[in-house]
């Protein structure tokens, strides 16, 4: 038990770190974008778009900010063993958006996303909810369509934190991750005016995770539906 509650908590330890580093790096990379869509805008360096019929006035390299708020369903392709049954349950998340557009059709958008909920794990002899949760990154490519108003996304999904535990008896007993670090995903959202935005989106795992529950150890192969809305700044 101490070597899982070791290895837990290096995990935590390095999921966060790779996290403030993305975050160091997102920083620059808003810095210099900022940077360079004041010049744009200074200079006035429009684009004309034909298919639209008028002239936009937009500057071809721009960025755009959001905060919103979601629900998340995280399901099981499969599960190795038999010994373990899982009920996923439905959990809530908050996201940071940041968007840096090209013209009026693409756009590639990362995020940050804290998502907390729990799952029902049970065996023959006893069950227990399982808490978790989970710090997501992804990282996608955005195609707009009707004047802004439909997005289509995909893109990949890095997951730099995820941990799970339960209590048996006074202890708490560490699950293990609930979503690997390589994931994959693909979405469709809608513009509600300027300022709001609502989105699903589908994300498939890439790799196994490695869990135990009273004394079973098991690999699993999860997927996640997503849905919310973001406000706009």
């Amino acid at each position: 038990m101490k070597d899982l509650i070791m290895k837990d908590r290096m995990i935590e330890r390095n999921g966060i770190g790779v996290l403030r580093s993305i975050m160091v790096v997102v920083a620059v990379v808003v810095a210099m974008l900022t940077s360079t869509n004041v010049k744009a805008q200074e200079a006035h360096d429009y684009t004309f778009h034909p298919i639209d019929g008028v002239d936009s006035h937009a500057p071809k390299i721009r960025t755009e900010w959001g905060i919103g708020i979601g629900g998340a369903y995280t399901g099981i392709h499969n599960i190795s063993t038999v010994d373990v049954k899982l009920k996923p349950r439905f959990s809530f998340q908050g996201h940071l958006d940041f968007a840096v557009l090209f013209g009026s059709y693409f756009a590639l958008e990362a995020e940050i996303a804290y998502e907390g909920g729990s799952i029902d794990v049970a065996t023959e002899s006893v069950e227990h909810r399982v808490k978790t949760r989970t710090i997501d990154f992804p990282v996608l490519l955005s195609l707009r369509l009707a004047n802004n108003v439909v997005r289509l996304t995909a893109g990949p999904v890095f997951t730099v934190m995820s941990r799970a535990e339960y209590t048996h008896e006074g202890e708490v007993m560490f699950y293990g991750p609930v979503q690997p670090t390589w994931n994959i995903a693909g979405g469709i959202a809608v513009g509600l005016g300027r300022n709001f935005v609502i989105e699903a989106r589908y994300i498939h795992a890439l790799v196994d995770t490695t869990n135990q529950f009273q004394g079973v150890e098991f690999s699993t192969r999860p997927y996640k539906v997503t849905a919310g809305v973001t406000v706009l700044f």
